[in-house]
């Protein structure tokens, strides 16, 4: 086998592994809520089903000094594997009082997520050429926007006609999947790199990486302010839809198209990488973010539409610049820490986000705060489009160590 060939199977294999885990997944974080709220009748009962989930993302930067100490392959086996059986006990659940092992579960599915993520991020530095690795970034970002699309409506189905507990057995059976898919890829893998220092020294490696690499630190910054606007104006588009004149379930129709344009984003991400550089592509989902916002404030329906579908290209070509530039920029020991960085800025500042959010939609007209969102967002994308120290030498350019492909 060629090495271009093997490079393309182990692709195929991962986003294999992938898709299935990522089906799984995203109906049994739904089904979770549903499953306690029908069981205790408490809605707050339910949304603690959230915190279970997102509260392990605290200790990211832990998570990416361990993925930095291990060899990335047999990890990401050993925690698919060890979610898979974290979702067995599920099983038994019938009765409120077995409600905490759907807690006890949704905690193992959020450090999961918290593993596998700079886990993931780290394998694609060494195992794909920059190449392949442009378009299995823009493909997984398709998939996951996709299955956030498809699966929950799958999940919530299945949960109707036979049950959590069956709904939790095909989720164990994704995540036992996935985990087979990584013992079949293919290539070299370093071991990986023991130092002296100490572990506060370790542990702050990723943040001294991003804060040194101009070009990774400015994109870094312009992709969290574009998260934190992004969560700001969430509740604002449930104002929205009531001037737009319809009903509450509308926002479904908004939704769709949001994410029908994340999922297409995903797809071409990875070329337009390669033609414009991370850097350029970022300020590109910038001014989508603030045109979408630009047509939501008008709040007529056609703009509306327009809108949304716009707004789906937003976040993902941002993020996933910062995720090439992460991976291209980043030594091989260090990977693991610097992508818990990333994730840390992107997502770590959410639900204070979302509570600002919450609390001036109820006393600031909802154009008002999209008007604000489209000028800090356009204001992002200039200032990180005139950093004259951000001029890469080429989009195309791999500074990251990469091992060679077993044939």
């Amino acid at each position: 086998m060629t090495t271009d060939a093997a490079h393309r199977r182990n692709a195929r294999i991962y986003l294999l592994g992938l898709a299935a885990s990522l089906i799984g997944s995203s109906a049994m974080t739904l089904v979770a809520g549903i499953w306690v709220k029908s069981l205790t009748g408490s809605s707050s009962a339910a949304a603690a089903v959230a915190v279970c989930i997102y509260a392990p993302s605290l200790f990211s930067p832990l998570a990416g000094l361990l993925v930095d100490r291990v060899r990335r392959r047999r990890f990401l086996v050993l925690v698919n594997l060890a979610s898979s059986a974290a979702l067995l006990p599920l099983l038994l659940v019938d009765s409120a009082g077995r409600v905490w092992l759907i807690y006890a579960a949704m905690l193992a599915y959020g450090i999961s997520l918290v593993l596998v993520d700079p886990a993931e991020n780290a394998l694609f530095a060494v195992m794909l050429p920059p190449d392949v690795r442009r378009s299995v970034n823009g493909l997984r970002l398709a998939l996951q926007e996709g299955g956030k699309l498809v699966a929950p409506a799958l999940g919530a189905g299945l949960y109707v006609l036979v049950g959590g507990g069956a709904v939790a057995a095909v989720d164990a059976a994704t995540f036992a999947l996935a985990a087979f898919a990584m013992t079949r890829l293919r290539f070299d893998e370093p071991k990986p790199t023991r130092t002296r220092r100490r572990w506060r020294a370790e542990l702050l490696a990723g943040f001294r990486h991003v804060r040194a690499v101009p070009v990774l630190r400015s994109t870094a910054v312009a992709a969290a302010v574009a998260m934190v606007v992004a969560g700001c104006v969430t509740a604002a588009q449930y104002e929205l839809v009531d001037a737009l004149h319809q009903p509450p379930g509308f926002l479904g129709v908004l939704t769709g198209l949001l994410g029908a344009g994340s999922v297409v984003a995903g797809l071409v991400s990875g070329r337009l990488v390669r033609r414009l550089g991370e850097r350029r592509l970022a300020v590109l989902g910038l001014v989508n973010g603030a045109l979408g916002y630009l047509l939501y404030l008008t709040a007529l329906l056609p703009a509306a539409l327009v809108g949304a579908f716009v707004l789906g290209f937003a976040l993902p070509w941002t993020v996933v610049a910062v995720i090439n530039l992460a991976q291209r920029t980043t030594p091989n020991d260090l990977q693991g820490r610097v992508s818990s960085v990333v994730t840390l800025l992107l997502f770590a500042p959410q639900p204070l986000a979302h509570a600002f959010g919450a609390f001036a939609i109820a006393t600031i007209d909802f154009r008002i705060l999209y008007i604000a969102a489209a000028a800090v967002t356009l204001s992002a994308a200039l200032w990180l489009s005139r950093r004259p120290e951000l001029i890469e030498n080429s989009g195309n350019r791999d500074d990251s160590p990469r091992v060679g492909v077993a044939k």
